[in-house]
């Protein structure tokens, strides 16, 4: 399922993404999701980092963000802890490091909680 739009989903539902995170220290985005519950961390299943790369995750809202879960590959499964607070749009943000000098393909599921 690829993530598309800007409209939220129910934080409880996981959600396909597949997007691009820019080289050198580039960022990709999920879609948004609309957070459930304050104080819980979202879970993040990847299925496919391009090319045997790693890259960081952590959610992102207007109000809040979580840290940076790091090196995070192919088949990895992350929750990614928080200060968004209920009812807030959030996304999770990509990030790869300075030195990656390739665009990298990302995809799996995810869920705000």
């Amino acid at each position: 399922m690829l993530a598309v739009g800007t409209s939220a989903w129910a934080g409880t539902t996981f959600q396909g993404y597949s997007t691009t995170v820019g080289k050198l220290n580039g960022n990709g985005y999920t879609a948004y999701q609309t957070k459930v519950g304050a104080g819980t961390a979202a879970d993040l299943r990847s299925g496919t980092v391009g090319a045997d790369y790693v890259v960081d995750a952590r959610l992102q809202a207007a109000a809040g963000t979580g840290g940076w879960a790091r090196d995070v590959g192919d088949n990895d499964t992350r929750q990614l802890w928080n200060s968004v607070q209920k009812g807030a749009s959030a996304r999770v943000q990509f990030s790869n490091d300075w030195n990656t000098a390739v665009d990298v393909q990302v995809s799996g599921t995810w869920r705000s909680n």
